[in-house]
């Protein structure tokens, strides 16, 4: 009897060990899962700052549009906020938004990169990235495009189509004294065509930038490139009044004026935050230089010649960038 005791005993004291340490398992098995769960559904924190409004046909417009993108191919929660004073609100929202655990923020414009380049050594967690600018440094990158290539071509397109031999540019940023396509396309097509450039102080003031067509036309011009997309549709009903030809600039423009504008210089900004997230989320991370988009990261591109073209003058574009134009 004593036996059967000491059996029954050590069973028993067998199967309790043996229930805890299943418990145990199952308990670690869960808390494993619970946080393979927990890092495969937590997403990044992206902060998205423009000095545009947010509504359509604006420059604030394309970083909304670049929130929708990001959030749609990759694990991450946006916030894109508009109408900010990079000079006066930069700091302040950068601390708000560090506290709330955002990861990774982005300057939607060159208007940025001095802001953020004074405050970066206070986040040196976070990593902070500008469309377009100069300034870089350990967790500060400027994400940008030479669009170079399409510029030639749209100044050969106004360059086919200038009577007057004077072209006229409004300018959102200076460009003039930089290496960029649009005079070498009119020169491509006729070295004598004069080029006259305008810049507008603040890119989003609609009445000067109207104020400059007035004046090119005044001065002869009969082609006018206007790279603005805050005060664009201003000087395109402008021109089109005037019986002015206008290259559009960021998107197709031609639904403005179906027989005024010649073709539209495109920008697909919204594909160069797919690139910054791309790059964030790699195993090497940013690099923290100034990096330059091209064509095959989906930044550029020029949109259809207008009906006003022959197929003659198709063919002389196409055949001079063939031959004149790097790839």
């Amino acid at each position: 009897m004593e036996a059967k005791r000491q059996v029954k005993y050590i069973i028993g004291i067998t199967l309790i060990v043996v229930s805890i340490f299943v418990i145990f398992l199952v308990f670690k098995s869960n808390q494993i899962m619970d946080n393979m769960n927990a890092s495969e559904t937590s997403s990044t924190k992206v902060l998205i700052l423009t000095t545009d409004r947010l509504n359509d046909q604006s420059w604030g417009s394309l970083a909304y549009k670049g929130k929708i993108l990001i959030e749609e191919e990759y694990n991450v929660t946006a916030e894109v906020l508009g109408e900010v004073d990079a000079e006066k609100d930069t700091s302040s929202l950068v601390e708000e938004y560090v506290d709330q655990d955002y990861e990774l923020i982005i300057g939607h414009g060159r208007e940025f990169s001095e802001p953020f380049y004074r405050i970066i050594n206070q986040y040196k967690d976070v990593q902070f990235v500008t469309i377009h600018g100069d300034n870089i440094a350990n967790n500060l990158a400027v994400y940008t495009f030479n669009q170079n290539e399409v510029e030639v071509i749209a100044g050969m397109a106004a360059g086919l189509k200038t009577k007057s031999k004077k072209i006229g540019l409004i300018d959102a940023v200076d460009n003039k004294h930089k290496d960029w396509g649009f005079p070498q396309g009119i020169e491509l097509i006729d070295d004598k065509i004069e080029l006259i450039y305008k810049v507008v102080p603040e890119r989003t003031n609609k009445s000067d930038a109207k104020l400059f067509a007035a004046n090119l036309i005044e001065e002869g011009v009969d082609v006018i490139y206007t790279k603005g997309n805050s005060y664009n549709q201003e000087v395109i009903n402008y021109a089109k009044e005037h019986g002015i030809y206008i290259i559009g600039y960021l998107e197709d423009q031609s639904y403005m004026a179906e027989d005024k504008v010649l073709t539209s210089v495109l920008n697909n900004v919204p594909m160069a935050y797919s690139a910054i997230l791309r790059d964030f989320l790699s195993e090497e991370g940013i690099k923290f230089e100034k990096k330059y988009l091209d064509v095959d990261d989906g930044v550029y591109g020029i949109a259809p010649f207008g009906s006003m073209f022959s197929e003659d003058e198709i063919q002389t574009i196409e055949e001079v960038t063939d031959h004149e134009i790097p790839r």
